[in-house]
């Protein structure tokens, strides 16, 4: 995803709280003017740098802004970058199961992205499980606000509820999704 995650989010600061803001956040964080650029790869942990800054200059809860942060980059996809989101299915169901291959697709177009990992399990006609593996603190308000933004995006009536990850992988978190 290089430049197109990093995209998403500076036009959520700029969508919800103005030019200033950003030009504050930017300065903040160190972001240097290659954070936009496309043919760079984004990093996780600038993401949580991001919200933690728009956090405290906005004071608004760190786990909204991480949500809204997720719903936003889907947002922005489907806006901007189109083809990204037709390429992986064109419903919910569909687009959740294609996720895994399709980030194993975009490494080989974009080698130094380390993508996000995700597994599908307890596929059923109505629902599924979403398995996201991250070594970072506070994935499940981004990845929330991720999965509302596509079920918005898809105009479909589901229910994405984060459950229970499993005891032996303290860094993974599982949805349910039910439609």
């Amino acid at each position: 995803m290089y430049g197109f995650v990093n995209n998403a989010i500076k036009h959520y600061v700029n969508d919800n709280f103005g030019n200033q803001i950003w030009m504050e956040v930017k300065q903040q964080c160190a972001l240097t003017p290659s954070f936009l650029d496309a043919d760079q790869p984004y990093n996780e942990e600038t993401i949580f740098k991001i919200a933690e800054t728009v956090s405290k200059i906005t004071q608004i809860p760190l786990n909204k802004v991480l949500e809204e942060i997720g719903a936003s980059i889907i947002s922005t996809l489907a806006e901007k970058y189109k083809f990204l989101m037709e390429s992986r299915g064109e419903n919910l169901k569909d687009y959740l199961l294609n996720l895994p291959n399709f980030h194993n697709r975009i490494m080989l177009i974009y080698p130094e992205l380390t993508p996000p990992e995700f597994r599908i399990s307890n596929v059923a006609h109505n629902s599924l499980h979403l398995h996201y593996n991250s070594n970072r603190e506070g994935v499940r308000d981004f990845l929330k606000g991720y999965l509302d933004g596509l079920v918005k995006i898809f105009c479909e009536p589901a229910i994405v509820e984060p459950i229970e990850s499993p005891a032996e992988s303290r860094h993974q978190e599982v949805f349910k999704i039910n439609w």
